[in-house]
């Protein structure tokens, strides 16, 4: 069966499909078709200029000639041959002979010398339109175009009546990329001879090169009227479909071809390409595997299959595919990107990370290899490699809104507020439609105390995501710090109203009530916590901090002591159950559970300043001195302990130690509870030893804040 050219339609993967057209000499497709008359060529300028005179051959040889025509008519080519050449030698002026010699030595294979007989014979006959087109095919065949497209033109001259002598042009000029001109030589033909397949099947595959797929499978349809069983026009017909964007069109062409020869992988790979197009998943990658159990070395085949696969939520296999694919093809950064997409998309992060770094290999502008590398990195904590790689995304594209706001990200997570919080805003400015970042613009912003700024971007979250639960958390923690507690009450009670279980928001709620000073009401909210999860060490140890607020010491024992049960390694109530003891100067209790806690946190800050404090009330001053300074060398901006060295200094007459510890203090916590202590022992302390007010023995809780 002879096939056509395929279509020029392509995807990312998808190269251009070409089968070959066989191209015929045209005497067998002309319709009735008579020798060339006889030419006077005495009257012929050419001939005479060149001094050849025709000389018809001698009558001995006329049976031998005929008798070589008889063996090229029963296919006995090379005895054919033989004869010819014996008559060429004899005859060597008639063209006739020539043109002879010229066929039987072309159906030989002897391209080269049958060119040269039909030059002898049109040196001889140059007016001879036919023997010009069967050397042009012959010139065609060999490659040897714009030659063929000469001969091919002097024919036409020779010949303007013969219409289908503009096929064979129109095929030339098509394979030489005269698109334009061969769709007007090919028009013709097909304007005289409507019926001529061959000529319109050239004239589709002309518009199809060209690109105007609506004309071309327009001439296809023409063609499936009368031979829909043609492979080839039904495939090249779903070809042209399918760029058309005619999915179902195309489904049903392809698989009428698939039908009528279902071993041509690319009708397969075709149709496969087709389904997935027109979200038919499961036909897509059916007939992409169909195409690759033919033809395995095709790698855009494997990436198709891999990008079904991926849509069906296939990842295992979809991985597979596009490594598939990369074997084949390593150069292909396209389905690099896809593999390391996936993989990424799976968890497996370093694979990804090998798949992407491979593709800016290839590729070193491939941004969104770098985005993808960026956020891989960032959630690896290689915190410095993901900034490198957003910073490279901005020097590619300087408008990528979402590399700014990752960048700020990274930097964020590195600790470093004030740069974080300008690439949120940068990148916000250009893709003002991320609510998460902007909700981590806000948290930014109430770390450095822009209440202002971040109350901004809190509002600016919740007008893109109005029901959003983490927003309207944020915005009602920001209310808390903002001195208007009862606002985040309102939010956070709203949010419950729809979740009356969810523990997170009921210890929201109590934090805000304590807050407010509705201890009662945070209270209940615990109690509540501890209901619904009755084995929760941290509900108890919460109550035990409300009920230590009311001075129910009893209660906030047991629930201290019930925390501990559950969970003998939680830290926090073991300090807190301390703190009881020690507010009740049962110093040796105290004691006992704070050494219980620094067995568990040896660097807990509130651990050592608490056994300060007992150390303190035991009178065992260089026992406290050393659990202070052990404070501070854990945390430097522990104010607390501070002023309490400063007392114990003062009572120990070390001014200079006293007063250094002081403006530790006050640098630190210049307007703190102990503030006015601090600044009156300083205007004492030269003239007096006395001491100032020591600290309060009720040690701190597990939240920092004094009792």
């Amino acid at each position: 069966m002879p096939k056509q050219i395929m279509a020029s339609f392509q995807n990312r993967r998808t190269p251009t499909f070409i089968t070959t057209l066989a191209t015929a000499l045209l005497l067998p497709l002309l319709p009735n078709a008579t020798p060339a008359p006889t030419l006077n060529l005495s009257f012929c300028p050419a001939a005479a200029a060149q001094g050849i005179t025709p000389q018809p051959m001698p009558r001995q040889f006329l049976e031998r000639y005929n008798q070589g025509v008889s063996y090229m008519k029963s296919g006995e080519v090379d005895k054919a041959l033989q004869i010819f050449k014996q008559v060429a030698i004899n005859a060597p002026y008639d063209p006739l002979v020539h043109l002879s010699l010229a066929e039987a030595m072309h159906q030989s294979g002897d391209t080269d010398n049958a060119i040269a007989e039909y030059r002898r014979a049109l040196r001889i006959r140059p007016y001879d339109a036919f023997a010009r087109m069967s050397l042009g095919s012959l010139l065609q065949a060999r490659g040897e175009l714009q030659d063929a497209v000469n001969e091919y033109d002097e024919a036409i001259k020779l010949r303007p009546d013969v219409v289908l002598f503009r096929l064979n042009l129109g095929i030339a000029l098509r394979i030489a990329g005269s698109r334009d001109e061969a769709i007007t030589e090919l028009k013709k033909v097909v304007q005289a001879y409507p019926e001529h397949l061959k000529a319109r099947a050239q004239l589709a595959a002309a518009y199809q090169d060209k690109g105007n797929f609506q004309m071309a499978a327009e001439q296809y349809k023409k063609i499936l009227q009368s031979q829909p069983q043609n492979f080839t026009m039904q495939f090249n017909q779903g070809a042209c479909l399918l760029a058309l964007k005619d999915y179902s069109g195309a489904a049903e062409a392809l698989s009428k071809a698939v039908k009528i020869d279902g071993s041509v992988a690319e009708a397969h790979a075709l149709l496969g390409q087709t389904e997935a197009a027109r979200g038919r998943l499961p036909e897509a990658i059916s007939e992409l595997r169909g195409a690759l159990a033919i033809k395995q070395d095709r790698a855009d085949w494997y990436a198709q299959l891999g990008d079904a696969l991926s849509k069906q939520k296939d990842f295992t296999g979809a991985i597979e595919a596009y490594r598939q694919s990369q074997n084949l093809n390593p150069q292909d950064t396209a389905t690099g990107y896809s593999l390391g997409y996936v993989l990424q998309t799976t968890g497996q992060l370093d694979d990804a990370a090998r798949a992407f770094e491979h593709v800016v290999k290839l590729n070193p502008n491939y941004t969104n290899a770098h985005y993808n590398l960026g956020i891989i990195k960032q959630k690896q904590k290689d915190l410095p490699g993901a900034e490198a790689e957003f910073k490279r995304v901005l020097a590619l594209n300087p408008n990528d809104g979402q590399a700014y706001i990752n960048l700020g990200r990274t930097l964020l997570l590195q600790g470093d507020l004030n740069q974080a919080v300008g690439f949120y805003r940068h990148g916000l400015s250009i893709e003002p439609t991320d609510p998460a970042a902007f909700q981590e613009l806000g948290a930014a912003l109430v770390k450095l105390k822009d209440y202002v700024g971040a109350r901004s971007a809190l509002e600016s979250a919740l007008g893109l995501a109005p029901n959003d639960r983490g927003a309207i958390i944020s915005i009602a923690n920001l209310e808390s710090l903002e001195g208007t507690p009862s606002k985040g009450e309102f939010r956070i009670r709203q949010l419950l109203t729809n979740a009356p279980n969810d523990t997170e928001l009921l210890n929201l709620l109590a934090d805000n009530l304590i807050q407010q000073g509705k201890v009662d009401a945070a209270i209940e909210s615990y109690q509540r916590i501890i209901q619904l999860t009755p084995r929760s060490a941290e509900a108890f140890n919460d109550l035990g901090l409300a009920l230590s607020r009311k001075d129910d010491v009893s209660g906030a024992s047991a629930m201290y002591k019930k925390a501990i049960e559950l969970d003998s390694q939680f830290v926090e109530p073991l300090i807190n159950l301390g703190n009881v003891y020690l507010g009740l100067r049962k110093y040796e209790e105290a004691g006992a559970q704070y050494q219980k806690a620094l067995v568990l946190k040896p660097d807990s800050v509130l651990a050592h300043y608490n056994m300060g404090l007992v150390e303190t009330g035991k009178e065992n001053m260089e026992n406290a001195l050393t659990e202070y300074q052990k404070a501070v060398q854990l945390d430097k901006t522990y104010a607390n302990a501070f002023y309490a060295m400063g007392c114990l200094y003062q009572a120990r007459n070390e001014t200079e130690q006293a007063l250094s510890n002081y403006e530790k203090y006050l640098s630190l916590e210049p307007s703190g509870p102990y503030a006015s202590n601090v600044k009156e022992a300083i205007e004492k302390i030269r003239p007096s030893t006395a001491p100032t007010t020591a600290p309060e023995t009720a040690g701190e809780t597990t939240s920092g804040a004094p009792l």
